[in-house]
C-alpha cells in the first residue's frame, strides 16, 4: 500500500504569492474608501484597505450582493501583502481563517490537504478575471517602494 499524503510544494506556493502580490498591491485603495471593481454586468468587487504598516498591508475583496444572490455565495478574502517579500498571502477566505498548509486527513472541519494552497490559488484565478475583464484604473506603485528603491 503507498503512502499518498499530500507534499506542500513551498516553492509553488511562493510563486503564486508572489504573482497575487504583484496583480493585487495595484489595486489597493489609497484612502479609507473602498475600491470597487466591475467584471460584468452583475458582477462587482470591493476592495476594502483594513489596515496598512510599514511592511503589510491587509485588505478585504468583497462580492457586492446582486438581488439574486445567496449571502454564502458571495465571495469574500482577507489578504495580507507583504511588501518587503513582495508575496500577498490568503489569511480568510469565506470567513474560515488561520488555514493551516496542510490538513491531515481525514479532517473535522472537512479541509482540503491543500486548503492553504486552493484558497492562494483562487486569489491569482480571481487577479486574472479582473486583468481581463475588469473596470478599474489601476494605482500607483510608489506608495510602496522603499525610499531607496531605484
Amino acid at each position: 500500500m503507498r503512502d499518498e499524503r499530500y507534499v506542500v510544494d513551498v516553492a509553488e506556493l511562493h510563486r503564486i504569492n508572489e504573482r497575487n502580490y504583484a496583480g493585487l498591491v495595484r489595486l489597493v485603495p489609497d484612502s479609507e474608501h473602498p475600491r470597487v471593481i466591475r467584471a460584468g454586468a452583475h458582477l462587482t468587487f470591493e476592495i476594502t484597505q483594513l489596515s496598512e504598516s510599514k511592511y503589510t498591508s491587509d485588505v478585504r475583496i468583497a462580492q457586492t450582493r446582486a438581488h439574486w444572490s445567496a449571502d454564502y455565495l458571495l465571495t469574500q478574502l482577507d489578504v495580507r501583502l507583504y511588501h518587503d517579500v513582495r508575496m500577498a498571502e490568503v489569511l480568510s477566505s469565506q470567513g474560515v481563517s488561520r488555514l493551516r498548509v496542510n490538513y491531515q486527513q481525514p479532517n473535522p472541519e472537512m479541509r482540503h490537504p491543500d486548503e492553504k494552497h486552493q484558497v492562494n490559488q483562487f486569489l491569482a484565478d480571481w487577479l486574472m478575471l479582473i486583468k481581463t475583464r475588469g473596470q478599474v484604473p489601476m494605482l500607483r506603485l510608489d506608495k510602496f517602494l522603499p525610499h531607496d528603491f531605484k
